[in-house]
């Protein structure tokens, strides 16, 4: 894979050391705003990026990339890889992959015309941690609730209390607890349990904009509540409980560090099994396979499971009467 990034900001900073460990993935190139040149002069030094870009049409007509990666503030997104799969390239796009599921829709029928790969770059859905998850949930028995919890409190947060304000927290770029970080929990809820039959979103709104929230998401015989803040923190543990055992989640729902399963009779067992201890190796690994080998049963099945995701987030926005994205004045 020759692959292109979009940004420079923090989760790239995140990736790129994953991406340099994998020698299947080959770091072609790099386009950013030209606002920050000694951090991007950095980063091409440091993870030897052959070529860097500060006009987007210019990086995606280039020939050595196959391949692009989107970190880029969410409202961003659909426009970026609309054009990207034009070009012929396959797509990463971080988390949400788009802000409404018509626009992701948009994508898969142009992908799919184009003969490219689209893909979301959700941590949890490709750890071994997860794979071990879903296998263990026949073992709690009837499953009655789940609790998912990621509560972080928000390095942007102080000055969006000063009315600065940066994407994360702004509603006209896609921002929101929802879809920063509860998002994480709904990609875990509907991997495991499929879709819901209802959608509420109870959210602590400040300057129009969720900093924190419950999601309740209602099956037919069980209940699921997604906690996600960006105002405060927590310890941030996770419980899926069952008639006959309960799951015990530890950390945040976005790197699935551990979980034990307890049995009501008595008896635990314990599971580590993630192959990496950077939350972002195993996608990768598993993302470059599938564009590799042309694995479209795969990609499809994920791109299925986002758009469904992204149900859940507009209905769960609708719920609030809060509105995001490029619209938003």
């Amino acid at each position: 894979m020759n692959i292109g990034i979009v940004g420079a900001g923090k989760i790239v900073k995140e990736a790129l050391p994953v991406m340099s460990e994998i020698p299947e993935i080959h770091i072609q190139s790099i386009v950013t705003t030209g606002r920050n040149p000694e951090n991007v002069a950095q980063l091409q030094k440091q993870f030897d990026i052959k070529q860097v870009f500060e006009d987007f049409q210019a990086f995606i007509e280039d020939e050595k990339i196959d391949t692009v990666y989107l970190a880029v503030p969410n409202h961003l997104h659909f426009d970026y890889a609309r054009k990207a799969i034009a070009k012929n390239k396959h797509v990463i796009c971080e988390k949400p992959f788009t802000l409404t599921t018509e626009e992701l829709i948009i994508l898969k029928d142009l992908a799919e015309q184009q003969k490219v790969i689209i893909i979301e770059a959700i941590t949890n859905l490709y750890l071994s941690n997860y794979d071990v998850l879903k296998q263990s949930i026949p073992e709690i028995g009837n499953c009655k609730i789940a609790q998912f919890n990621y509560s972080q409190y928000s390095s942007r947060f102080d000055d969006f209390k000063n009315d600065i304000i940066q994407p994360a927290f702004d509603p006209s770029k896609g921002g929101g607890a929802l879809m920063d970080i509860n998002v994480y929990n709904v990609h875990l809820a509907v991997g495991l349990f499929g879709k819901p039959n209802k959608v509420t979103y109870f959210a602590n709104i400040e300057k129009n904009i969720d900093t924190s929230g419950i999601l309740q998401l209602e099956y037919e015989e069980m209940k699921v509540v997604c906690i996600g803040a960006k105002d405060s923190s927590s310890d941030n543990q996770s419980y899926i409980q069952g008639d006959k055992a309960t799951i015990n989640i530890k950390g945040p729902t976005n790197e699935l560090n551990a979980f034990e399963l307890k049995y009501h009779t008595g008896g635990t067992q314990y599971y580590q099994v993630n192959a990496h201890k950077h939350r972002m190796y195993e996608e990768f690994v598993k993302i470059e396979k599938v564009i590799r080998e042309q694995n479209i049963i795969f990609a499809t099945r994920q791109l299925e499971h986002s758009i469904h995701v992204l149900d859940v987030l507009e209905q769960a926005l609708a719920s609030a009467n809060l509105s995001i994205g490029p619209s938003i004045k």
